[in-house]
Formats: structure tokens, C-alpha cells, sequence
């Protein structure tokens, strides 16, 4: 059976996959470290990210980025740290993504998000096999899934 790891700070979107997608096993992380302590034991048994984007729920010592680095890439001044912790808690599911990508997961990621095409192909030049479906309609999803898994 296809195994997904579902990365977000609540519990929505497991519901939503568990109830609408029950063709699936499904892992839930609530943030980086639990997504690792998941692929560690599971590993290659993950066939699939499924990515929350806004992590607005959890305390900030378990989001990841450094904030300064961040207020000064996006915002030019290293002391612009609310807007930085902004950028973190709204953009945690790209961050996330990006460390897995540089800890060697490589397995595809879906969002459930609205994104012009440009940006869709600039996340798939950077992060390899993504999908995105604009809104949580399971045939959708479940289209998109299986153009992942295939690819």
C-alpha cells in the first residue's frame, strides 16, 4: 500500500485524506523533526509528501529557518524579525521541503494551494517532483497523486 506523510501543525489534512483518499496509509509529522523521526523509521516505505504550507499552530522553537538570515535575505535588515517570523510561520511547508530535499528525501510533494504556473515550475526546478492542486477536491488529489507516484 501506498504510505503518505502528511506535514502540517494541525490535523485537517489527515482528516481530509483519511476520510476522501482511504486508498492511502497515512503518517502524520507536526513539524521537521517529527517528519526526520518518521523517515528514519520508515524511510523508503514514504512514498509521498503531502505539505501544509502555513504553520501557525506550533510554538516557533519547533518551525525551522533562522530568522535573521531570513529578515535579511527577504526583508534587508537583519532586525526585521516579526516580519521574518512571518515569512517562516506562512512559507514552513517550502522550508520544510527544502530541508528535506537537502537531507536526500526525494520523494514527491503535493500542496494543496493556489499558484500561478510560473511558480509551479520554479518549486519543480528546485525541488524536483511536485504537484499542486488548487483546492482539497479529493478527484483532483487523487489525479495529481497518481501523476507523482508514476513519474
Amino acid at each position: 500500500m501506498t504510505t503518505l506523510l502528511i506535514l502540517e501543525d494541525g490535523d485537517e489534512y489527515l482528516r481530509f485524506f483519511s476520510r476522501h483518499l482511504a486508498a492511502f496509509t497515512y503518517l502524520q509529522a507536526h513539524d521537521h523533526a517529527e517528519a526526520l523521526e518518521h523517515l528514519a523509521a520508515s524511510g523508503d516505505a514514504v512514498d509521498a509528501f503531502i505539505l501544509d504550507l502555513r504553520f501557525d499552530r506550533i510554538p516557533r522553537e519547533r518551525l525551522i529557518g533562522d530568522v535573521e538570515e531570513i529578515a535579511e535575505e527577504h526583508f534587508g535588515d537583519p532586525n526585521e524579525l516579526e516580519a521574518a517570523w512571518r515569512y517562516i510561520i506562512d512559507h514552513q511547508g517550502f522550508l520544510i521541503l527544502r530541508a528535506l530535499r537537502e537531507e536526500g528525501w526525494a520523494q514527491p510533494a503535493l500542496l494543496i494551494t493556489e499558484l500561478p504556473e510560473r511558480q509551479r515550475e520554479n518549486l519543480r526546478r528546485l525541488y524536483g517532483r511536485i504537484g499542486v492542486v488548487p483546492s482539497f477536491e479529493p478527484r483532483a488529489i487523487q489525479s495529481e497523486l497518481q501523476r507523482l507516484l508514476a513519474s
